[in-house]
């Protein structure tokens, strides 16, 4: 059966239409051309396309604009025929050595041939954008200057704001040390999952990518795996987990898969300190910086636990009929007050910001429906401006300085993108924003 599919029309033939079509699987159902405006179609790509996946993700289809029968097309790597489909040829493979003139990255979205400079291909993918000034035989990135990462999330170290960065969309764990925007460099591969800093030292950081692989990151040495001895099973049914370390000591952190894990010395050694909650995902994890021993929980179900001992024991599911029940996508607790603590969740159909006064055990809704219909990726409470409340979501980022009771649009010049995480440093007085697609922002507030 026909899903996604991607059409070009010969700019040299116009009669001539050609497109590529993925199947049930994943793959490419075929390759196929008209020569007389879709009326009839041939299939042309015979089984060189069997080892294509991923094309309800990415699928693209170009055209040469002189050259009826030079065609590019393909999904996590691109493909050429010269002679119409009676022969092809794979032109980038995403795995060969960056640099490489057969490199480009994977996942491709949007192939253009222009007609002022036939042979030169633009291609946009995953990783940027690649160019060809040979109709896609050789390959060169010209992504620098593009800010159009994909963020999943993002940290700034608190001793030092020039050291940034963050898990990122297929371009794993990306981070500057010097704050400059050209020095961004790849930390750890993958997907990039959550990174966190030290709250005491810049040059000591964790991050993460897909299936709970955790690596420990301790100034110029090579990084250590510090993931936690999860079973495969346990491991492979978390996307991306999320990592928190203590304020107040440093070398505790908490992760979690379905149950939280807990390390007091730097991931050299885990052990699980719950049972499996409510059975989800673990999606939020706060220690209280006003007090180490609660530490607040939320799942992808919409749950909410509370340690009130440092994990030794959970409370039963804390969200009470306030809650939406949707995942819970942050926690955050009042700087001074253990007790007091807010909550993000994503979702629609239902408001998206809480605050419980008594750790947990009533909600207050202080969302009221005053801010966007949207999911919610992350809240800040500043340390040293307790009154103010920050929130990002689908649409920007709101702040309120009385509690929920009115909301301001602070999304000023920020793209039309979502806005997946916020920090804020307390020393720069700045709040940065990490977009799903439009890179990092900030913003002086203080």
């Amino acid at each position: 059966m026909f899903r996604r599919t991607s059409l070009a029309i010969a700019p040299s033939e116009p009669r001539t239409v050609y497109a590529i079509a993925s199947n049930d699987n994943d793959g490419v159902l075929g390759v196929f051309v008209s020569k007389d405006m879709g009326d009839t179609w041939s299939s042309i790509g015979g089984t060189h396309f069997r080892r294509e996946g991923q094309m309800s993700y990415g699928i693209t289809i170009a055209v040469h604009p002189t050259n009826a029968g030079h065609v590019l097309c393909g999904g996590v790597d691109l493909h050429r025929t010269t002679d119409g489909g009676v022969t092809w040829r794979q032109v980038t493979h995403w795995d060969a050595e960056r640099g490489a003139e057969k490199y480009a990255h994977a996942d491709h979205h949007c192939l253009a041939m222009p007609s002022a400079a036939p042979g030169r291909v633009y291609d946009c993918n995953d990783g940027g954008m690649d160019r060809s000034d040979d109709g896609g035989r050789k390959w060169k990135n010209c992504s620098n200057g593009l800010a159009v990462t994909m963020y999943y999330d993002f940290d700034v170290a608190p001793t030092d704001a020039r050291s940034f960065g963050g898990g990122t969309q297929d371009n794993g764990t990306c981070v500057t040390e010097d704050g400059r925007p050209d020095t961004h460099g790849e930390i750890l591969g993958g997907d990039g999952g959550w990174m966190v800093y030290n709250p005491q030292r810049a040059t000591r950081r964790y991050a993460s990518y897909y299936n709970f692989n955790i690596f420990r990151f301790r100034g110029s040495a090579e990084p250590t795996d510090v993931s936690p001895p999860a079973t495969k099973a346990e491991r492979d049914a978390i996307w991306m987990c999320y990592i928190t370390i203590d304020p107040n000591k440093p070398k505790t952190v908490f992760t979690g898969t379905s149950r939280v894990w807990k390390t007091t010395n730097e991931g050299s050694l885990w052990k699980p300190v719950s049972g499996g909650l409510d059975g989800s995902s673990i999606t939020a994890i706060e220690v209280a910086a006003a007090n180490s021993k609660y530490v607040y929980v939320g799942t992808e179900n919409g749950g909410l636990f509370r340690s009130v001992d440092g994990g030794k024991s959970w409370s039963g599911n804390l969200a009470g009929a306030q809650m939406p029940g949707r995942l819970v996508s942050r926690i955050e607790t009042h700087p001074s007050q253990e007790s007091t603590v807010f909550v993000t969740t994503a979702g629609k159909g239902s408001s998206h910001v809480f605050r419980s006064s008594d750790a947990g055990l009533s909600w207050t809704d202080i969302d009221q429906g005053k801010l966007p219909d949207v999911p919610h990726s992350a809240i800040v409470v500043p340390a040293d401006d307790p009154d103010a409340l920050y929130v990002s979501n689908d649409t920007g980022v709101f702040v309120t300085y009385d509690g929920g009771n009115s909301w301001v649009n602070l999304s000023r010049n920020l793209p039309n993108v979502m806005a997946a995480d916020l920090v804020y440093h307390e020393g720069e007085g700045t709040l940065w924003v990490a977009t799903y697609g439009r890179s990092i922002w900030r913003i002086k507030v203080r």
